[in-house]
């Protein structure tokens, strides 16, 4: 059972969940490839005794760990489900935003031409009072956006 199954309420029930895509540990690749990359230069462009290169590349190893595990918390932590009454995301430990479904004034999905192509994007949910709320690298964003829609109370939301 997931935190946000905790959250819902008697007769209150999830028609749709996602999560954040793992392109969104695509810089965090990038930062672990640079660590031991430059460890490698090190190791390679110096004459250096054998345990300094075992503390060196140790020492990179326990760098690129370091530097993956608040994305994956995040990644972890994350996610998003469309109920029969409203949308709760959970972004963080115990942080959920809850959105009625009947007063949610927009929801919009924004995607560059690579997110397009590996699935994810930014959903924008817009209140009835003009306050935005932006939700970066989430997986199948427009079946969440068609699911927010579908729901009978959605009726009056623009597309």
């Amino acid at each position: 059972m997931t935190y946000l199954d905790e959250q819902l309420t008697p007769g209150e029930q999830v028609v749709f969940r996602a999560r954040l895509h793992p392109a969104t540990f695509a810089g965090t690749a990038a930062f672990v490839a640079f660590v031991f990359a430059a460890a490698g230069l090190i190791v390679s462009r110096n004459d250096l005794p054998r345990e300094t290169v075992a503390v060196l590349w140790l020492g990179a190893a326990v760098v690129a760990l370091l530097g993956c595990v608040s994305p994956y918390l995040r990644w972890r932590t994350a996610e998003f489900a469309v109920t029969t009454r409203r949308v709760l995301v959970r972004a963080g430990r115990r942080v959920v935003h809850a959105f009625e479904i009947r007063r949610i004034e927009r929801i919009e999905v924004r995607q560059a031409p690579w997110a397009r192509l590996l699935g994810y994007g930014w959903v924008v949910v817009v209140g009835p009072d003009g306050a935005v709320d932006a939700f970066r690298g989430v997986a199948r964003p427009h079946a969440l956006r068609e699911a927010v829609l579908r729901q009978p109370a959605a009726a009056p939301a623009r597309r």
